[in-house]
């Protein structure tokens, strides 16, 4: 049986235009079918089906459509900003009509292109308007069809008239109508779910905690691992592009045997095809094949999955510049996908890079990042917002969930904060050596927590009152998402392979020549099982649509093992005792206590000092400019404290402070030839968030934090052995191409003996 629900938007009627032409169906690329399987190297690539007959139904359908033409005073809905909003026609003549529509709250007037105007029925239509007779001749109404049921043997009518609904036997029919509906049942695309009316979500005065004074290990914590591991097998699947600018924009492993898998879909930020309906993509990966597709409104981006519960998140518009989540329903078992529930989420849109990360928590709550810095977490059951928060870093990396979903850990400025994920409660606060946090993960045993910084990936076990494992990281460039692959190895930023026993990053993973990941877009790379699953365009973009390719490959290799064993290390040092390095200190007034300490470290490293030697060590001081920065105060069960970011109210306002913050930064960076061998830093910055005690004001404790921080020159700790930038990428680089990965050393890599 095959349902088309009557209340359902479909991919023709999506963009029916009031001459009665579909120009859904004729602009749209319907795609085919690829079977892509990848093992190790190779990537086969061939048809086996079609999704979509390339068909326009408004020329092939029998009859003749009726011609729509808008009438003044009747309703309808305008295109404007690319938002359909209602209106009312004032006047129409020459394929434009003046309409009469609000906008932000204000009444306004434009002339329309007939392609920016419908009637409010016409979204849920999936054929023109026709002139619909029964058996007999002598009944007959002007309508388009909305849905029809094969088993029932029913179509649904949409009556141009007034919109009403009626459901007909399509055996009382006259014989040009049920041609014209078994055309229909056979061309037909899949539905487009719609996204629901926004609901209204109750705010939190829940501020989760600073973590002043919360434990500085992990011993109160036990392991939390996957209720369910998931298994991925290597494979791949490949399906042709819709339209020349749809992007893959998300992959999300599932897991099982068969090693199922979600692909996500969206047009390009400017492409002319924004109206195209988002794509969910299941398919399995032992045998390469598409299972199903669901398609949802336009502009709606898939953040995350859960898998349990068989639902999706994704990120939209709303009115104004307000986000929105909708939360679906969608498996490779449901014929289409359906809304769950949708509320606003931030102030920004959908494509605003800062907040497309979100995660499930569990069935019922997920976790959003609304703006820089700002996050909320949501029981969308409920229907409320349980607990906000902060987080003090300048370049907001992703928080990361434990395998089991129990722990949060929010990489910040100096230390990492691990919170209870369901409340919100402070269990944790780990300091954070050699700089800012740029990126956390948890272990698939959920027995670990690696923590990224500057020069360090410090290892915390589950646990433990013990130190964490500290292994120096200092050609890894700034990240904020990181993986576990195995014990020894973490994925970082998506494309770097680190090494925890070489203390290095030993390989490379990017697209080359026709393949292509599409900026942005970190969702594109994931860490399951060992496998690395990634999500890739093959064609050129600009010239055809080309095919999107998910795939899975085993980490780090056979090839990868090979080369890393066969290094020398001792040669991949390019500062070392021994050599020669000049310095400059740029720090006003700790000028002569800075130089004194720079020439210490030198001599200690067994460093000669040469004011024309070629690696320079720069020391400097300075101040940002001035920030204003808004405390809200709220009582909390975790104390009296105040944040600086989350929509207040009139009450909240009129209890703020409000302080201009000038951060002092303290830099150390080691170059040669102006290229970055090694760097640290330090913020005397006043946090975004505080713990106040009665009486005390934000102001009060600036001088606590804003202050500048000479100290770090002295404390701060330089490896003896730098080593080659060169290495920054490892050893090597696996590029995706027409054939898989294919693994390529880096020329002349000392060979040990």
């Amino acid at each position: 049986m095959r349902v088309m629900e009557s209340n359902t938007r479909c991919l023709a009627g999506a963009s029916l235009n009031l001459a009665g032409a579909p120009l859904g169906l004729s602009s749209f690329a319907f795609s085919t079918l690829y079977h892509c399987v990848a093992l190790f190297l190779v990537v086969a690539m061939l048809p086996v089906a079609v999704l979509f007959p390339v068909v326009a139904l408004g020329q092939e359908l029998p009859g003749v459509p009726v011609q729509l033409v808008p009438l003044a005073g009747e309703e309808v809905e305008v295109k404007h900003l690319g938002t359909w909003r209602p209106g009312v026609v004032l006047d129409a003549a020459e394929g434009q009509a003046l309409v009469s529509f609000d906008y932000s709250g204000r009444a306004d007037e434009k002339v329309f292109d007939l392609d920016e105007v419908r009637y409010p029925w016409q979204p849920s239509a999936i054929s023109p308007v026709y002139l619909w007779k029964d058996s007999t001749g002598e009944h007959s109404i002007e309508a388009a069809v909305s849905g029809f049921d094969e088993e029932a043997k029913t179509v649904t009518l949409v009556r141009r008239a007034d919109g009403s609904k009626v459901t007909l036997p399509i055996d009382n029919l006259g014989s040009i109508e049920k041609r014209r509906v078994r055309i229909l049942i056979r061309t037909a695309p899949p539905p487009v779910a719609l996204v629901p009316p926004l609901d209204f979500f109750g705010g939190t005065e829940q501020l989760v905690a600073t973590g002043l004074g919360a434990s500085s290990s992990l011993d109160s914590l036990t392991a939390d691992p996957a209720v369910i591991r998931v298994a991925v097998p290597m494979g791949g699947a490949a399906f042709e592009a819709a339209y020349k600018d749809e992007s893959l924009i998300g992959i999300f492993p599932i897991g099982s045997s068969r090693g199922w898998i979600l692909g996500a879909t969206l047009p390009k930020k400017y492409s002319s095809k924004r109206d195209m309906p988002s794509r969910l993509i299941w398919a399995t990966l032992d045998d390469g094949k598409v299972v199903t597709q669901h398609l949802i409104a336009a502009e709606q981006r898939t953040l995350a999955v859960h898998a349990r519960s068989q639902q999706i998140m994704t990120l939209g518009t709303g009115e104004g510049k307000a986000a929105t989540l909708t939360i679906w329903k969608s498996s490779p078992k449901m014929k289409e996908a359906e809304a769950v529930v949708r509320w606003e989420s931030g102030e920004h849109h959908s494509y605003k890079y800062s907040n497309r990360w979100g995660l499930f928590i569990n069935g019922r709550t997920v976790l959003h990042r609304m703006n820089d810095g700002e996050y909320a977490a949501y029981d969308f059951v409920a229907q409320k917002t349980l607990y906000k928060f902060g987080q003090d870093s300048r370049s907001n990396p992703e928080p990361a969930l434990s395998p089991g979903h129990r722990y949060l850990a929010i990489p910040e400025g100096g230390s990492v904060r691990v919170v209870d994920a369901a409340t919100g409660q402070v269990l944790a606060n780990l300091p954070v050596e050699g700089g800012s946090a740029g990126a956390v993960a948890f272990d698939q045993a959920g027995e670990k927590l690696a923590i990224l910084s500057y020069n360090e990936m410090a290892v915390w076990t589950v646990g433990s009152s013990q130190p964490p494992r500290r292994v120096r990281a200092d050609l890894l460039t700034s990240a904020s998402r990181l993986a576990w692959v195995d014990d020894n190895h973490l994925l970082v930023g998506g494309n770097v392979l680190f090494s925890l026993n070489q203390a290095l990053p030993v390989w490379s993973y990017r697209p080359q020549g026709e393949v292509v990941q599409d900026r942005n877009e970190p969702n594109t790379v994931a860490i399951a099982s060992s496998r690395l699953c990634y999500g890739v365009r093959v064609g050129n973009s600009y010239r055809d649509a080309g095919a999107l390719v998910i795939g899975a490959v085993e980490l780090p290799g056979p090839s990868v093992r090979e080369t890393v064993a066969g290094m020398d290390r001792d040669e991949l040092f390019v500062l070392e005792p021994g050599v020669s390095v000049r310095l400059t200190v740029e720090c006003g007034e700790y000028n002569d206590q800075v130089r004194s300490e720079m020439m210490r470290h030198i001599e200690s490293n067994h460093w000669q000092y040469d004011p024309d030697a070629p690696i320079h060590i720069l020391a400097s001081m300075t101040r940002d400019e001035p920030k204003e920065m808004l405390y809200i105060k709220s009582r909390s069960r975790f104390g009296f404290g105040g944040m600086s970011i989350f929509g207040p109210t009139k009450e909240q306002l009129a209890n703020a402070e409000r302080v201009t913050s000038r951060a002092y930064r303290s830099t150390l960076r080691i170059s040669q030839d102006s290229e970055r061998l090694w760097g640290t830093a330090s913020a005397g910055a006043i946090p975004s968030s505080l713990r106040l005690e009665e009486g005390q004001s934000v102001e009060s404790m600036r001088s606590k934090y804003e202050r500048p921080r000479p100290e770090m020159f002295t404390t701060v700790k330089i490896p003896a052995k730098l080593y080659d930038p060169r290495y920054r990428g490892g050893f090597g680089v696996s590029t995706f191409g027409k054939l898989g990965l294919d693994p390529k050393p880096l020329s002349n890599l000392p060979q040990g003996k």
